[in-house]
């Protein structure tokens, strides 16, 4: 069996743990989970105060700064 190496998306995202705070686009957000798009692409799903939404890997890390 062909061994899959993972993709740079998915391994750039395990730096960040599960209900870690992040401020995206200059607003407070929870990470809620780690998934896959439909296109293969990682995501993942961010909580604010008033919304959740899945946002792309490559559209996460271009808009992400650390609270801490």
């Amino acid at each position: 069996m062909e061994r899959i190496d993972p993709q740079r998306d998915h391994e750039e995202l395990k730096n960040f743990a599960l209900g870690q705070r992040v401020i995206f686009k200059g607003k407070p957000y929870t990470i809620q989970s780690r998934t896959t798009l439909a296109s293969g692409e990682a995501a993942v799903v961010l909580r604010g105060e008033t919304e959740q939404f899945e946002i792309g890997a490559n559209q996460f890390l271009a808009g992400i700064k650390f609270n801490n």
